[in-house]
Parts: structure tokens; C-alpha cells; sequence
């Protein structure tokens, strides 16, 4: 049965071509997708790109020539040359990043330089428009660096989000691009698979069609064929997961079948077979559409293919917070998964199942695997010609198909299996084995040979009947013997106060002693020596308590091979009592952390040891103990919690520990203070001393302080002084010599100087601006040096006649006067003898005011009454000795400034 099983297999793999040569594979090398991300591919395990311009939330597509060297890549509306600018004519081309599998690029067959773009529209929004599926033409022959020379040709008008390809034939090499679409090919549902030939001659127009017997509505998910040709399975997000067979000679799909998903993840969208073609891998999720993260859920299963019942062969790898993502086969054999929380919330990070050869958790899923450094990881992986990654397993260890680790000394068979009428050859290191033609050989290490030592090793199997020729590959390598040391210790302190012997062990201290300089080796730790040899009861290195003072364990030495021995750890405890210090700091900040120079420690931790030992700060006891790397800190230290922290110094000679002290790291706080804001001495007041008394309500009064002011160089709390400038006060803490300076400036401060009084007067609302000069703050008031002041330097609706103007210094420095006049004109008199309003005269004029204006009075005829002295007492009302009546009379005055008012007055008896 299992012969006949066997056969079947092969007869179908006759049918397609893997790949050619191994660097075929170099097309897959680079995948850039997502949020400016991308991987190299180059080696066994991927490095980062960030070199990227994508910014795709769903599809994208990639290609590399068969040496692995960039040669362009879209997410299906603009293509993108390998230095990363937009490829001539390389611009709205009819894919969509929203599209599942938005692009797939397929070189045309035979034809250098040539190749097929493949894109798929979708709908973001009801009323956008849906191009379907067209095709665009890059040529690498007219221009190196490449140009669209044909875009947007239509094959459909309506089609899912589904593309793959598969090669037909290896004898023309032709390939088939597959998608998923409606009978019609116009928007309706999805009944049938669409295979597009590309061959030498270009893409035939005419697609085979299948009809599938499903109908399906959701036009989302993945499609894919197994590497091999032989299978093909479409994810529909709301309408399920499928599998079918496929013929790749003449590209019909048979045999659908729709596979059960278990648990409440059921909306499938990622799908990928494993190299081997023996396992199916889903990625599904609830289909929640809520655009935050945290209402998502996403499940990784696995199914059997060779199983009767495949439904039920599924098993749960991974279940976790994520929204949908894609799943890609890479070179390395290996499968990845997009990453994200939300539809447009993306993780920098990729997960890996490390071994999709192996059965069920075998797989080994890892999350989070890959960190994309700054991409971002949505839910779109590039796809690819699933035919590049088929390679036969000669290895067939079930553990991994492309390297085998050998002990030195070792013998193993490659093999792959007998296939009716086929011819088999083998290659090591590229050249060629004469003499080995059958579907097996046997290998061993070589003499002479520095270990380790590598060799590749190719199967090639022609099955003579026309189709492909199939290859496998393995790299092996052989590993030296571990070397038995005669044992290694490990010494450790006390990690209590009572010394009984007892403490706690990193037993993974000792591998280095162990691994004596081969990195490759790796230790495992037992009870007993019997334990060891088979590698059961292995104990958990990190934390180990010893169960008496001085007690042996045994590690297990094991090469990358799986070849071990056995060797002796002995464990002993040091009595040495442990020590304390302190470090103290002034906290500079006042935020009560500080930096520690912890080397000023090592004296007060070293204690009575002698030779030169090293000391090691951890942030605990346990830390310390363990020699825990996460805690180890650096010399220079910050303190982790505010104004205290205890950590722990490890005192040791040759990595035996002497002592764990602890140390304490104090950070005092610096006397608190201010000193005003503003202060000023008086100019006037010199040489008298002034003083300034700084504001000291914030320091402890249970401490002693010192004071010091700078430039006086006085030592009281107060400072009095007449200088004037900067003064820096310090003041110290006596206990801990922790001191703040402060700086304050003392300004110059005088009266003021009036500089002039601009008057406006013979006017209805007669005003005065006063002008002063001087280093201070002022306000001024008129006729009263007591007040009220005003800051506001004019003074309006002033009484004619003389008045005093006084300047006040707000900071106390004085105040100083001045006298001006208002020009102003009399409106009646009363010369009735009561000595009030006897004469009328022309107000605020004086012998320094004025004194030369010419007065004279009429009556209202225009007859000269009277011409006045504008410094006598005015005009008493008469004429030649007369008293003339009440009435009113006229005057003009011209004033010695040149101005002349003329108006009248009234007279009353």
C-alpha cells in the first residue's frame, strides 16, 4: 500500500517542474509589503529591508533574477524599480492595495528580460469602480533599470482577490497564472477558476476554465497551489476554505472539497501548503469589522493532507488578539505570517512556522519571529510561482529537509526514493559523482578536515518521460565529539544571614567552562550522571538551590549533531560575611535621582578580599546571586527610585563569588531657597549699606547651614552691601556638603529727572504731559506731595494759574518736584470790594512765565479801556476813575511766545 502510495505521488510530481537549478529560487529572494517592510532572503535566515516605498495594507507582489537581485516590485497600482523609484510608465496601473493578491509577477517563459504583471481590483467603497483582472508588460530590453511598455490590458471585467501560478511544463517552461472569477466573468458569483498560459509566445488569451460546483460570494482570501502543482486551495472569508486537485498538464481543478474550520475563527483568508505538499496551513479570523484593535481574533491551523478524514486532521497551532493576515512559503522553507491588530493597525513583526514539513505542533509556530525593524506588517505577503519552492527531501529525517548536522566520525544515507524508469545523479559541491547513479548515498566525514566541516550535497532525478527534472538538496555538516574536561565548579555566596551552606545557583555560569571556546555546544544540567547520558530530569539552570554545601551535578554536552557526554559540576557555597556601603550624591536635578559613578563603590564592597577581584552591581539580591544579565547594571548608574535605592554588589575571584553586599545609593537633597525676584539700591542713599534677606521658609530647621555671598565674601544668612550688579549666594548643608547657589541682581536705582512739562492751556480742557528720565518705576501727582499718585504721566482739565508737578520713585528713592504754569482767561469779575474777584487778569503768567505779553481791554464798541502789566493786579473796572456798568467787555492778549487770544468777560456789580 504505502509502495503503491508512493508511486501515485511520484507519477503526479512527473507532471510539473519545480525548479530548474536551485538559484531559480533567487525570483523569491526580496519581499517588500506592508508599511515600507521588506526581508532578503538571501541566506537561511532573512535580514530586514527598509528600503521600501510600499505602503499596502493588502497585496503586493515582488520579483528577483535567478541570482536574487532586485529587479522591481507594485502593490498592483504602481511599480517600483530596484533603486526604489517609480518605474517609467509604471503609474496607475489597475490593481489595489486593498486587494488581497493585488499583483503576481510571472517572467515570461524563454524570453529574457520580459515580464507579466497580473493585477486584481477590488471595491473600498460601493460606488469606487472595480477594473477586474488586467495585465501589464515590463521590458528590461530597451531600457536596464525597466519600463511598463504595456499596462492595463483587460482579461475580466470581474474577478476575487485571488491570484497564483504554477509552472505546466518543463519542457516549454510555460507557466500558469490561476484566478477565481464568475462564469461570465462580470460581477456575480464565484464559480470558476480561470488558468491563463504564459509561454514563450507570451499570454495566451484564452483561459481553460473549471467550473468548481461551489458558489461563493466574499470575494476576499488567498489563493494557492501546493509547490508541487498538484493542489490548489482558495480561502473565501465568509463563504469558507476549499481544496481541490489540479492537473497541471492541462489545467483543470477537480475534486473540490470544502474543509471544516473548528473553533469561532472561521472567516479563512491566508493559505499556504508546506514544501513537502504534505500539510495545508490556514490563518483565519471572527471577521469582526470594528477598526480597533482588541475585538480581533485570529486562529492557525493545520491540516493533514494525507489524512482520510482531512477536516478532522486539523490542529490548532497558534490563537491570539490578531486581525486576518496572509501566509507565504519563503526559499528557507519556511512559512510567515502577516501580523497585525486592525485593518490599518499594523505590527512591526512577522510570524515563522520554523518546520511546515512537521506534523502538528512539530511544526513549531513561533510568534513575533521576525522584527521588521521600522516596517510595519498589515495583512499582505508577496506571492510567488509556487513551482519555486518544490524541491524534493533527501535528508528525510523529519526534522529538516535542507541541512543535516553529522557527528565527527558519522555516516548517513541521502536518499530519496526508487521512481520507475528514472535516472538519478549526484553533486557535491557542484561537481558532479561519476560513479553514484542510484536514488541513494551513502556519506561520511572526510580525514583531515578542520571540524566543523561542510558539504553540499544535490539530487537530481530525471524521470525520463519528458516532464521535469527534480532536485534536492542537503547541506551537511559535521561536528567535532564533545571533550570531557574532568569537570567544571561553580562557587557561590551565601544568600542568607545564617551561613548553612546554602544558596541559589545560575548554573549557566559554568557553560563556558563546559563549551571550552565552541559556542556550538550546548549544556543541559542533571541530577546524576545517569540522568545526563539520557538527557532526562533536566533542571531549570537559573534559580537552582543547592541541597548541601558542597554538592555535584552533572551537565549534559550535546553538538549541534545530538552527540553528548557527561561531565561533573560541583557546587560549593562561600562563607565570607557579607559587607554594606553607601554612595551619596547631591541631587543636581531636584528631582531626587541622580547618576552614580558605582566604581566608587568597589572599595567599601571588596572589603578584606584579597588579589584584584571583580566587582559586579545587580539591582537585587537575587540578581546578584544569579548573575542575572536583565539586572546587571552599568557603572554609571541612575537610581531607580526617588532619593533611595538599595542594589547588590557581586564580589568575585575567577568567577567564584566572595561576597554579595549591598550598597545603598542616597541621593540628598540640596538646601532650598529663593532670593527675590527683583532688588534695586538707591543711588542717593550711597554710601549707606542696604539689606536683602533671601526667602529661607523651605530649609529644614533641624539642620545646620553655611552661608556664603559672593563678591562680598560675607557668611551671614542676610546680605548688606551698596554694590550694585550680580550676587551669588551658597548655601551648604553642614552634614552632607550638598550646597545650592542662587544669583540675584541688585539694579541702580535714583530719582527722577523731569526732563520737560509739554502744556496745553488757554483751551477748554487745559493738559500737562510730564518727561522724565531715570533708572526706576515713577508716578506723579499735582499740588500735593501727598497723593493721590497716578502712573500715568499727563494730567488733564487743569485750572489755569501755577501748579506743582511731584515724581515719586516707587522703590522709595525719592521725589522730586517742579512748578508750571496754565495760561487761562478770567470769564467774569466783581469789583465790589469783598476781595474776591476784584480785578481781572490774565492767570499764570509771572515774571519767569510770560512776562512780556501785552494785555488790552474794550469796551464793546472797540474803545482801549485799559492795557495791562501782566505782572500787576489786573483791571479794577474803571475808566479815567469811573466805575463802569456791568456788561460784558473784549480783550486780545499777545503773549511773549508769540500766540494771541482774543474773547471777552463779564463785569458784574
Amino acid at each position: 500500500m504505502k509502495k503503491t502510495t508512493l508511486q501515485r505521488i511520484f507519477f503526479c510530481l512527473l507532471l510539473i517542474c519545480s525548479v530548474l537549478k536551485l538559484h531559480a529560487q533567487g525570483q523569491a529572494n526580496n519581499w517588500y509589503f506592508g508599511g515600507n517592510a521588506g526581508l532578503n532572503f538571501s541566506s537561511s535566515t532573512p535580514t530586514v529591508l527598509n528600503n521600501g516605498k510600499l505602503s499596502t495594507l493588502e497585496g503586493s507582489a515582488t520579483i528577483s533574477d535567478e541570482n536574487g537581485a532586485l529587479l522591481f516590485y507594485t502593490d498592483g497600482t504602481t511599480v517600483y524599480r530596484s533603486d526604489h523609484s517609480v518605474m517609467t510608465n509604471g503609474e496607475h496601473l489597475y490593481g489595489n492595495p486593498s486587494s488581497t493578491q493585488s499583483a503576481i509577477i510571472i517572467p515570461q517563459p524563454n524570453t529574457p528580460g520580459v515580464y507579466y504583471i497580473f493585477t486584481i481590483d477590488t471595491r473600498v467603497r460601493q460606488t469606487d469602480p472595480n477594473e477586474g483582472l488586467n495585465y501589464s508588460v515590463v521590458s528590461f530590453n530597451s531600457d536596464p533599470q525597466g519600463e511598463v511598455t504595456l499596462k492595463n490590458r483587460k482579461l475580466l471585467n470581474y474577478s476575487s482577490e485571488k491570484l497564483s501560478a504554477v509552472i505546466k511544463s518543463c519542457v516549454t517552461n510555460s507557466v500558469w497564472m490561476v484566478t477565481f472569477s464568475s462564469a461570465s466573468g462580470n460581477e456575480d458569483f464565484l464559480t470558476t477558476l480561470y488558468a491563463y498560459e504564459i509561454n514563450s509566445s507570451g499570454l495566451q488569451a484564452s483561459p481553460v476554465k473549471t467550473n468548481l460546483r461551489i458558489s461563493v460570494e466574499d470575494h476576499r482570501g488567498n489563493l494557492k497551489f501546493s509547490p508541487d502543482g498538484q493542489k490548489i486551495a482558495l480561502a473565501n472569508m465568509e463563504d469558507g476554505l476549499f481544496l481541490a486537485d489540479f492537473d497541471p498538464a492541462t489545467g483543470i481543478a477537480s475534486n473540490v472539497n470544502q474543509l471544516a474550520i473548528s473553533g469561532s475563527n472561521r472567516a479563512a483568508y491566508g493559505v499556504e501548503f508546506s514544501p513537502n505538499n504534505s500539510y495545508l496551513y490556514l490563518n483565519s479570523s471572527n471577521n469582526n469589522n470594528d477598526p480597533n484593535p482588541g475585538s480581533h481574533y485570529s486562529s492557525l491551523i493545520q491540516y493533514d493532507l494525507a489524512a482520510s478524514n482531512i477536516s478532522g486532521s486539523q490542529v490548532l497551532l497558534d490563537q491570539q488578539s490578531y486581525f486576518r493576515g496572509s501566509l507565504q512559503l519563503a526559499p528557507n522553507g519556511k512559512i510567515y505570517r502577516a501580523l497585525s491588530l486592525a485593518y490599518d493597525v499594523g505590527l512591526p513583526y512577522l510570524g515563522v512556522i520554523e518546520n511546515p514539513n512537521n506534523p502538528g505542533l512539530a511544526s513549531n509556530y513561533k510568534d513575533k519571529a521576525v522584527n521588521l525593524g521600522s516596517g510595519i506588517s498589515y495583512q499582505g505577503l508577496p506571492p510567488f510561482n509556487q513551482s519555486l519552492f518544490n524541491e524534493l527531501d533527501i535528508i528525510q529525517n523529519n526534522e529538516d529537509t535542507k541541512k543535516l548536522a553529522l557527528c565527527e566520525g558519522s555516516s548517513y544515507t541521502l536518499k530519496y526514493g526508487a521512481v520507475p524508469g528514472a535516472t538519478y545523479s549526484w553533486y557535491l559541491n557542484g561537481t558532479q559523482i561519476p560513479s553514484e547513479t542510484d536514488f541513494f548515498l551513502n556519506i561520511s566525514q572526510k580525514t583531515g578536515v578542520s571540524l566543523p566541516y561542510t558539504e553540499n550535497y544535490e539530487f537530481r532525478l530525471d524521470p525520463n518521460d519528458g516532464s521535469c527534472e527534480k532536485i534536492g538538496y542537503a547541506e551537511v555538516t559535521y561536528y567535532a565529539l564533545p571533550v570531557a574536561n574532568g569537570g567544571s565548579r561553580l562557587v557561590q555566596c551565601e544568600d542568607a544571614a545564617n551561613a548553612d551552606g546554602l544558596s541559589i545557583f545560575n548554573l549557566s555560569e559554568a557553560d563556558e567552562a563546559f563549551q571550552a571556546g565552541d559556542p556550538n555546544l550546548v549544556i543541559t544540567y542533571h541530577p546524576s550522571f545517569t540522568q545526563a547520558i539520557l538527557g532526562i530530569d533536566a533542571i531549570d539552570p537559573v534559580g537552582y538551590e543547592n541541597k548541601s554545601p558542597s554538592e555535584i551535578l552533572y551537565a549534559k554536552i550535546t553538538n549541534p549533531a545530538g552527540c553528548s557526554i557527561a561531565a561533573a559540576l560541583n557546587l560549593s557555597v562561600s562563607s565570607t560575611a557579607a559587607s554594606s556601603g553607601v554612595l551619596e550624591n547631591c541631587d543636581l536635578s531636584d528631582t531626587g535621582f541622580s547618576e552614580f559613578n558605582l566604581r566608587d563603590a568597589d572599595s567599601q564592597m571588596v572589603g578584606a578580599s584579597t588579589g584584584a577581584p571583580d566587582v559586579f552591581y545587580y539591582l537585587t539580591e537575587r540578581g546578584a546571586l544569579l548573575e542575572d544579565p536583565n539586572e546587571l547594571l552599568p557603572i554609571r548608574y541612575t537610581n531607580a527610585t526617588q532619593d533611595f535605592q538599595t542594589i547588590y554588589a557581586r564580589v568575585e575571584n575567577a568567577n567564584d563569588c566572595y561576597a554579595i553586599s549591598s550598597l545603598d545609593l542616597q541621593v540628598n537633597k540640596r538646601p532650598d531657597f529663593t532670593l527675590p525676584d527683583e532688588a534695586f539700591y538707591c543711588v542717593a542713599l550711597f554710601p549707606e549699606l542696604q539689606t536683602y534677606s533671601p526667602d529661607y521658609s523651605n530649609l529644614d530647621t533641624s539642620r545646620s547651614y553655611t552661608y556664603l555671598w559672593l563678591p562680598e565674601g560675607q557668611t551671614t544668612p542676610d546680605l548688606q552691601t551698596n554694590l550694585i550688579g550680580d550676587h551669588t549666594l551658597r548655601v551648604t548643608d553642614d552634614l552632607t556638603g550638598c550646597y545650592r547657589e542662587l544669583t540675584f541682581t541688585i539694579d541702580r536705582k535714583r530719582a527722577a529727572i523731569i526732563e520737560d512739562i509739554a502744556v496745553t492751556d488757554a483751551s477748554e480742557n487745559n493738559t500737562a504731559v510730564i518727561t522724565i528720565s531715570g533708572s526706576g518705576a515713577y508716578e506723579f501727582t499735582l499740588d500735593d506731595p501727598i497723593g493721590p499718585y497716578q502712573d500715568d504721566n499727563k494730567f488733564s482739565g487743569l485750572l489755569p494759574g501755577f501748579h506743582t508737578v511731584y515724581v515719586r520713585s516707587k522703590e522709595g528713592c525719592g521725589i522730586v518736584e517742579k512748578q508750571f504754569s496754565i495760561i487761562g482767561f478770567m470769564k467774569y469779575f466783581t469789583p465790589n470790594g469783598d476781595g474776591y474777584h476784584d480785578t481781572w487778569q490774565v492767570q499764570g503768567i509771572s515774571d519767569m512765565v510770560q512776562p512780556g505779553t501785552v494785555i488790552r481791554v474794550f469796551d464793546r464798541y472797540g474803545k482801549l479801556l485799559k492795557e495791562l502789566n501782566p505782572l500787576g493786579l489786573g483791571w479794577d473796572g474803571t475808566f479815567r476813575g469811573e466805575n463802569l456798568p456791568s456788561g460784558d467787555y473784549w480783550f486780545d492778549v499777545l503773549l511773549e511766545d508769540g500766540r494771541i487770544f482774543k474773547s471777552h468777560f463779564t463785569l458784574k456789580r
